[in-house]
């Protein structure tokens, strides 16, 4: 099956935790994360940004703001893998350098507004949605201020984090889901009623949101949602998520909330239709794209923690 070989930040955040569950090493993780590191400049692209994908050439200008904010994520659970301070030291620049460039889109909620280039949430309905202010970008951007924070011992970041987070439970959450995005109308910025299934596990993975503070939209996620919502036609004002990477970040909830057996059934429902197919697991839930892809190892991870945890109940 045809397959993307090129390193891709936020792929590469999955895949680097893969590298480690196999070999107990992040050898190529290291290699990766270098590649951004040791370039002084990327041709072609702003000031502070990072390439979404590199080695490679950018000529067109493009990038995935959301990638670089994947890119710091990933260094941080680097660290926690590794201990490699000097990576982290070195990083230093470039990490506050994007952060410089983000701050021309802060807007007076503290939100990033009208994102310049590829803004990306995932390959659904999602990507439609992602002006002028995206509520899953803008939670993506609280996790990796308190990721710097903890890298950088910077507390001010960890605050602004908080407070992002405060803001879009304010004004993103109508009662039942996060609404996706506000749109500029009449001069003044409004909350839409467009919701995404993405959505709500963004917050949910960034913390944003937690059992505790939802407990109903953590209920609901759990009860109603999964690989048959659609066909079940439960909450068709919901658009559904695609495996990358909404499946993804449910069935990370799942592991991190001890849903083992419902995760180990879940999953055959997301993915024995690939491997029965191709024998791979794909980028998308339809056979329209990569279909042999490196995140998607993931799942070794995930089934692993399930059966581990399921055996000692036993």
């Amino acid at each position: 099956p045809s397959r993307e070989r090129a390193g891709w930040l936020c792929d590469s955040f999955f895949t680097s935790r893969v590298e480690y569950f196999l070999t107990g090493k992040s050898l190529i993780e290291k290699n990766l994360l270098e590649n951004f590191l040791l370039p002084e400049t990327f041709d072609n692209l702003p000031k502070g940004m990072l390439p979404m994908c590199y080695p490679s050439d950018h000529v067109n200008g493009n990038f995935i703001p959301n990638w670089a904010m994947w890119l710091v994520i990933q260094l941080y659970e680097y660290k926690q893998r590794t201990n490699d301070v000097q990576m982290i030291k070195a990083f230093k620049p470039k990490v506050y350098g994007l952060l410089e460039y983000f701050k021309d889109y802060i807007n007076n909620d503290g939100l990033l507004q009208n994102l310049d280039k590829w803004v990306f949430v995932e390959w659904s309905f999602a990507n439609k949605l992602v002006q002028n202010v995206n509520f899953p970008t803008n939670m993506l951007y609280a996790l990796m201020l308190e990721r710097i924070s903890a890298l950088y011992d910077d507390s001010d970041l960890l605050v602004q984090a908080e407070s992002i987070r405060q803001r879009i439970r304010k004004i993103s959450f109508n009662g039942e889901f996060f609404a996706d995005r506000m749109v500029m109308t009449d001069n003044a910025l409004k909350v839409t009623d467009e919701c995404t299934e993405v959505c709500q596990y963004y917050a949910f993975f960034t913390k944003t949101a937690t059992k505790k503070l939802y407990p109903k939209l953590w209920k609901t996620l759990i009860k109603d949602f999964g690989p048959d919502r659609v066909e079940k036609k439960l909450h068709p004002d919901i658009y559904p998520a695609n495996a990358f990477i909404g499946t993804y970040l449910r069935m990370e909830l799942l592991s991190e909330q001890g849903l083992h057996k419902q995760l180990l059934s879940e999953s055959v429902g997301f993915f024995k239709y690939m491997a029965e197919r191709t024998g791979t697991l794909w980028e998308n839930k339809t056979d329209n794209a990569s279909l042999n892809h490196g995140f998607a190892s993931h799942i070794a991870i995930w089934l692993d923690k399930a059966v581990e945890a399921l055996q000692k109940k036993e």
